[in-house]
C-alpha cells in the first residue's frame, strides 16, 4: 500500500495517547450532523478529536464539479492540528461524513502544553510529520495507481486503521460507510467509474454491498505491493 514513507495514504495515523488524553480533560463533546461544517477553508485555527463517526479534509477543485478529499479523519484522529500549532490559515475546508460526534478543545491547551514540556513537543512534531507523509502517499498514489488498484488499497487501509482483522474465511465489513461519490472523492475517482469497478469485483465474487455496506473476501488484497513490508 505503501510506495514512500512508513505511513498509510488516506487516513492519517491517530493522536498521540498524551494529545488523546488532553482532549479528554479539557475538551467539550459536540455533535456534528451529516455534511455540517468544522471549519472552513481560511477560518481561524480550531481544535476537534473525532471521536465517532468520520470526517474529511475537502479541497476545492475549481476545475471539477465536486470537491477532492485529501484526508479522511476517522475516530482517535484530530482535525486542525496543523494549522494550530504553526498559526497559518489554510484553504481546506473539514466536513462530517455522515453523523459524527467530536471533542472540541481550545487550541492553546496544545501549543501551551508543546512550549512547556520539549519531550512532548518532540513527539508531537514527529507525529504532525507523520501525517504530512500520509497526504503525500495518497496523492502519489492517486497520481501513479490504476483507478482499480487505488480503490482496493483504499479498501485495505480502511480495515487496517479500524483495526479489524481480515479474515481469510469469511467477509469482511468494511467499518465506514460511504457512497460510491465519497469513494470516489478520496482515490480521485467518479461516481462511476466506482461503480464500474465495484460491480465487477462482484461479478468475481470479491465483494458485494448491501446498502452503503460494503463486505469484500480477502483474496481481494492478494498481491498488494507495499515496500514497508515485502
Amino acid at each position: 500500500m505503501r510506495q514512500i514513507f512508513k505511513t498509510h495514504p488516506w487516513i492519517p495515523p491517530k493522536e498521540l495517547p498524551e494529545t488523546q488524553e488532553l482532549f479528554r480533560k479539557y475538551g467539550v463533546p459536540g455533535s456534528i450532523r451529516p455534511g455540517h461544517l468544522l471549519k472552513g477553508k481560511g477560518e481561524p485555527s480550531k481544535l476537534y478529536l473525532i471521536t465517532k463517526g468520520a470526517a474529511a479534509y475537502y479541497v476545492a477543485d475549481r476545475y471539477k464539479s465536486h470537491p477532492s478529499v485529501l484526508s479522511l479523519l476517522i475516530p482517535g484522529c484530530s482535525a486542525c492540528d496543523l494549522s494550530v500549532i504553526t498559526g497559518d490559515r489554510v484553504n481546506v475546508t473539514t466536513r462530517a461524513i455522515g453523523p459524527c460526534e467530536v471533542l472540541i478543545m481550545q487550541p492553546h491547551v496544545l501549543t501551551d502544553l508543546m512550549k512547556n514540556n520539549s519531550e512532548f513537543a518532540a513527539k508531537e512534531a514527529a507525529h504532525v510529520t507523520r501525517k504530512q507523509e500520509c497526504s503525500i502517499e495518497a496523492m502519489v498514489a492517486n497520481f501513479t495507481l490504476e483507478p482499480a488498484e487505488r480503490l482496493r488499497r483504499f479498501l485495505k487501509v480502511l480495515l487496517i486503521n479500524y483495526d479489524v482483522p481480515i479474515s481469510d474465511t469469511e467477509w469482511n465489513r468494511i467499518p465506514l460507510d460511504l457512497t460510491n461519490e465519497q469513494y470516489g472523492a478520496v482515490v480521485n475517482l467518479t461516481r462511476v467509474s466506482v461503480s464500474r469497478i465495484f460491480s465487477d469485483w462482484i461479478s468475481k465474487g470479491l465483494l458485494y454491498k448491501s446498502g452503503r455496506n460494503v463486505y469484500v473476501k480477502a483474496k481481494l488484497f492478494e498481491n498488494i505491493y507495499d515496500w514497508w513490508t515485502d
